[in-house]
């Protein structure tokens, strides 16, 4: 989801709208770049903040792959969102410029070797996400990367067992992440309605 990106991810979320053993383990936090997971969102008090009306383009657009993968039987898909913060991004590519000032002097005359000069992007290649900035009205500047994931797991005898084990373990009303399609579609939107704001 993140390929085509040339801002760097910052913090990574994959969210299911599930909060049972839905956090990322010390073992995982302990990555440059950690998955963290539902539970660590809730935490963190995370909010994709985009505002009204992206908040509602991007609602439309996972209310209609949701209902499209309910109806193939798809289920334990997830959002995956990762977050660049501005202010940060700018700190590192300060550092990483002054950091290069003082290798170039340190070279000496090497710094009159011509420079290279990156080839563009092909204009053709796909990006399969979506991408959104906070509204200028939010002070913490952020950068978001979207996109549904995993999308490929159908709801066949062995989910349906797992589902069963899960809820004899967990209680009939905890939120696991093995849940009927339908079910499992529902509980996903609900969870984006309140973290898309």
């Amino acid at each position: 989801v993140f390929a085509a990106s040339n801002s760097v991810i910052h913090t990574k979320y994959d969210l299911k709208g599930s909060t049972v053993d839905r956090e990322a383990t010390d073992k995982d936090k302990s990555r440059n770049i950690p998955t963290l997971k539902d539970g660590d969102f809730l935490k963190d008090e995370m909010k994709i903040k985009v505002g009204e009306e992206k908040r509602q383009e991007i609602l439309e657009m996972l209310e209609s792959d949701v209902q499209f993968l309910s109806k193939l039987k798809i289920m334990d898909y997830s959002l995956l969102l990762g977050i660049h913060n501005v202010a940060r991004g700018l700190e590192e590519l300060e550092m990483e410029e002054e950091a290069s000032s003082s290798d170039d002097l340190l070279e000496g005359d090497e710094g009159n070797a011509p420079m290279e000069v990156e080839e563009e992007e092909d204009e053709d290649e796909v990006y399969m996400g979506y991408t959104y900035v906070t509204p200028d009205n939010i002070a913490d500047k952020e950068i978001y990367f979207i996109g549904l994931i995993d999308v490929l797991t159908r709801y066949n005898a062995a989910k349906r067992a797992a589902h069963t084990a899960k809820t004899m373990k967990h209680g009939a009303g905890a939120e696991i992440s093995t849940i009927r399609p339908e079910s499992y579609a529902k509980r996903f939107m609900e969870f984006m309605n309140n973290s898309i704001v």
